[in-house]
């Protein structure tokens, strides 16, 4: 089913904008069998290039002692090493708007072993999300969706299992920056159409990744990924990627326009003033 030679296809986000979802329809997709995964193991064979262990271990370097600009230096030629001598297609999460680095390298790759699929979701949708994972009000996730510096993750000392920053930016800027170049090839998906009809939209995601597409597995994984089941596993065992301080679970409910029942006017209208062209290229108003 995988195609060989090395690649590496970024499962590219803003922050709660459905990735964890997709990561886990590929999962299920890949290698499950008669079982849904579980969620705790989501193992899609390929390295999380913003962890700090991983990072040291490929370059002999402690991402402690670098500054943002460093740790994107190597984060980048950490990961062409590692797309030159890897063999296979590697599915990686990253949240980082695409950018590059101080020397001009690009931080996120460029030509053909590089690709995307960058899910989109209404903003509105993100920031009511965001603002229950982080467990902070509404406004404050506004604020963060409408900040041109906004940067996630960052350094813990003593804590090996840690991210480096990432530089995430405002949501059209994030948008903008995978769907408005040319260095790699992109397939765009609307987190509602996923939603919507969830085959339909995975199966075309899996033929842009190269693989075989499979009726039977396509509607296995969106069997297997539904939220209900999700839900379901993270009530009985948690799920490892929820923040301790989060207000809600991390498969909360993953509507389409529940922002429709708890933000102000005022909040929307914060919203579709910073981002109302990028919205309106994908329908949101």
């Amino acid at each position: 089913m995988i195609p060989s030679g090395g690649r590496v296809v970024w499962l590219a986000s803003y922050p709660k904008s459905g990735n964890t979802w997709l990561r886990l329809l590929i999962a299920n997709y890949l290698f499950a069998d008669a079982e849904p995964l579980a969620i705790n193991r989501i193992d899609l064979n390929s390295p999380y290039p913003i962890m700090k262990d991983f990072l040291e271990d490929e370059s002999l370097v402690d991402p402690d002692y670098l500054n943002l600009d460093e740790a994107n230096l190597l984060r980048a030629r950490v990961m062409e090493d590692f797309v030159r001598r890897c063999g296979t297609v590697n599915c990686i999460k990253v949240h980082d708007k695409r950018d590059v680095c101080v020397d001009g390298t690009p931080l996120l790759g460029r030509g053909d072993v590089w690709s995307a699929l960058y899910i989109v979701r209404d903003p509105r949708d993100v920031a009511v999300s965001l603002a229950f994972h982080n467990n902070i009000t509404f406004d404050g996730a506004i604020a963060r969706l409408n900040n041109r510096a906004n940067t996630i993750g960052g350094w813990r000392r003593k804590d090996r299992n840690r991210h480096v920053p990432q530089r995430v930016g405002d949501w059209s800027a994030h948008v903008a920056s995978w769907i408005d170049q040319s260095d790699i090839s992109v397939h765009v998906l609307r987190y509602e159409d996923l939603r919507a009809d969830p085959a339909e939209a995975f199966a075309a995601a899996v033929a842009f990744v190269g693989w075989e597409v499979q009726s039977d597995r396509v509607e296995r994984a969106v069997r297997f990924a539904d939220f209900s089941e999700l839900q379901r596993q993270e009530t009985q065992s948690g799920f490892f990627e929820r923040p301790s301080n989060s207000a809600a679970p991390f498969f909360r409910s993953g509507r389409v326009g529940g922002w429709t029942e708890v933000l102000t006017a005022a909040q929307v209208d914060a919203i579709t003033v910073a981002h109302r062209p990028m919205m309106e290229r994908f329908g949101y108003l």
